[in-house]
C-alpha cells in the first residue's frame, strides 16, 4: 500500500494498536484522511502529518465507536516517530476517564464518532508541540525490536510524553460537548426525514455539524426539539381529477370518466342525461399538492431570552414537519425591517437541513416590531414561489401588539391562497384575532407540549 504524502518514499503497511483492527487498508485510511482534511479545512491550516496523520485519525475513530476499545495485546512494531506519537496517543486516550462521556454519544454511531474524531484531532494539532523529538527535555527512549523495523519500540518520554497527557484530557473534554450535540442534531435530522434513504448522508456533513454543535443558541434551541418528535397523519387531502385513482361513483357530463353501463343506454336516453349532466361516471381524485410551510418570526427586542429560543425551537418543529410532508419551507426573521429568506426545498437534503438549522438558531432578539410588512412580504413571497391552486400555511411568532390592516391581510392572504397561523407568546393582538384563520395564546409555559399544538395547528 504505497499512500503518497506519508512520509518519504514508499509506505510500510500500518496496523492499528486497537484490538480487533488489523491492517489499515485503503478505506480505513481514507477514513483517516478524510478526518485529517476536515480539521484542516476547521482550522485553516495544515497538519503536520509526520505527527498527527490519517493512521492516528483512525485509531482515534475506532477508539469511539467500537464498544470496547482495547490496546493490542501484541502491538504491532512500531516502525518511526509517527508511529511512537500514535501509540502514546492512543494509550493515553483509552486510560482517561473523559473518554467515557465521549463515548455515550457516539459508540456505534459513526457520523458522532467521526465528528468527535474530528474535534480531537483538531485540539491536539493546536496543543501538541511540534515535534517529538530534538528539543530541550524531550526525551525519547528507543529500543531496537523487530525485524525491518525502524526504532521499532521508539516511545516519547520526558515531557512530550506529559504534553501528550494533557493534550488528550483537554481534548477530550473539549469534545463531549460537541459530540452531544452533534448526537442531537442528528436525532432531528433523521426524525424528519432527511437523508433516511443513506446512511451517507449523515457522513458527509461533519463539518457543517461540528460547526453548528459549536454555536451556543444551538444548544439552547436543541433543549426543546431534541426529544420532540413531530408526528404526521397518514391521510392526505385530494382533489378532483379525471386522471386520478378511482373512489367512487358520481353522477356528471365528463365522457372521459363514463361508467361502462353508460353505453348499453338508447341513444335518446343517452343524450338527454348527458345534458342533464346525469351519466353515470367515475369519481377520481388525486392527493392534493400543499404549498409551502412559512415562518415569519419576530425578533424585536421584547423576544430576547426564553421567548426568542422557544420560537426558533418552533421553527425547527415546522421544518421537521414539512419535510416529513415534502413541502418547501420558507422562513424571515423580521422587527421593523424584514431580514432575508430562508428556503429549503421540498426533497431537503441533509446540507440544507443543517443550514437552515444554522440560520434559525444565529439569530438575536433586537429591534422594534413591524408586523404587516413582515405578513405582506411572506405573501409576496409565496406568490413568486408557489403555484396558486395550492393552500400555503404562514406561522407568524410574535409577542407584538403591533397595529394592523386586517382588510389587506385578507386580501394578502387571497393572493397568495394561504392560511394565516398567528403564535401569541404572552400577549394579544386583537387585530391578528380577527385577520387570523388560526389564532393561539402561549401564556404560561413554554414548552415542547406547546410547540406539538402549533405544529399540530396546519391540520
Amino acid at each position: 500500500m504505497d499512500h503518497s504524502g506519508e512520509g518519504e518514499g514508499k509506505v510500510k503497511v500500518r496496523y492499528s494498536f486497537i484490538a480487533g483492527v488489523g491492517i489499515i487498508d485503503d478505506l480505513r485510511y481514507y477514513r483517516g484522511d478524510k478526518i485529517v482534511r476536515t480539521v484542516e479545512r476547521l482550522t485553516g491550516m495544515k497538519i503536520d502529518r509526520k505527527i498527527l496523520g490519517p493512521y492516528t485519525a483512525v485509531d482515534i475513530y475506532y477508539s469511539l465507536f467500537l464498544p470496547a476499545p482495547l490496546l493490542e495485546d501484541n502491538p504491532p512494531p512500531i516502525q518511526d516517530k509517527a508511529d511512537a506519537v500514535r501509540y502514546t496517543i492512543i494509550q493515553k486516550l483509552l486510560s482517561d476517564r473523559t473518554l467515557s462521556k465521549v463515548r455515550n454519544y457516539t459508540v456505534a454511531d459513526s457520523l458522532t464518532s467521526v465528528v468527535a474524531s474530528v474535534s480531537i484531532m483538531e485540539k491536539l494539532s493546536k496543543l501538541l508541540p511540534k515535534s517529538p523529538a530534538g528539543s530541550k527535555g524531550d526525551n525519547v527512549e528507543e529500543q531496537k525490536g523487530g525485524e525491518g523495523s525502524e526504532d521499532s519500540n521508539a516511545k516519547p518520554g520526558g515531557e512530550y510524553e506529559r504534553a501528550i497527557e494533557s493534550a488528550v484530557k483537554r481534548a477530550l473534554e473539549e469534545a463531549a460537548r460537541e459530540a452531544r450535540i452533534a448526537k442531537d442534531i442528528k436525532a432531528v435530522m433523521m426524525k424528519s426525514g432527511v437523508g433516511s434513504g443513506s446512511m451517507l448522508a449523515f457522513d458527509e456533513s461533519p463539518e457543517e455539524i461540528l460547526r453548528l454543535a459549536r454555536e451556543t443558541d444551538v444548544e439552547a434551541v436543541l433543549k426543546y426539539v431534541s426529544g420532540l418528535s413531530v408526528v404526521v397523519k397518514e391521510e392526505r387531502r385530494m382533489t378532483r381529477h379525471s386522471k386520478g385513482w378511482f373512489r367512487g361513483l358520481e353522477y356528471g357530463s365528463d365522457l372521459e370518466r363514463l361508467h361502462p353501463s353508460q353505453l348499453a343506454l338508447p341513444d335518446e336516453v343517452f343524450y338527454f342525461e348527458y345534458a342533464n349532466s346525469r351519466l353515470l361516471l367515475f369519481e377520481k381524485a388525486l392527493p392534493a399538492e400543499r404549498g409551502p410551510v412559512y415562518v415569519l418570526l419576530d425578533k424585536s427586542g421584547s423576544m430576547i431570552g426564553e421567548k426568542i429560543n422557544w420560537a426558533r425551537a418552533v421553527a425547527v418543529a415546522l421544518l421537521q414537519r414539512a419535510v416529513k410532508e415534502r413541502r418547501a419551507f420558507y422562513a424571515r426573521f423580521f422587527d421593523s425591517m424584514v431580514y432575508p429568506l430562508l428556503g429549503v426545498r421540498r426533497a431537503a437534503s441533509s446540507r440544507e437541513f443543517l443550514k437552515a438549522l444554522d440560520y434559525l438558531a444565529r439569530v438575536k432578539a433586537g429591534g422594534g416590531t413591524r408586523i404587516m410588512t413582515a405578513i405582506y412580504t411572506a405573501s409576496e413571497d409565496i406568490r413568486s414561489r408557489s403555484l396558486p391552486d395550492r393552500v400555503s400555511d404562514i406561522v407568524l411568532i410574535t409577542d407584538g401588539e403591533d397595529r394592523i390592516n386586517v382588510d389587506a391581510v385578507n386580501r394578502a392572504k387571497k393572493k397568495a391562497s394561504a392560511r394565516l397561523h398567528t403564535v401569541m407568546i404572552m400577549g394579544d393582538n386583537h387585530y391578528l384575532r380577527k385577520a387570523s384563520d388560526n389564532y393561539m395564546e402561549v401564556r404560561r409555559s413554554l414548552d415542547r407540549r406547546s410547540i406539538l399544538k402549533v405544529v399540530e395547528s396546519l391540520d
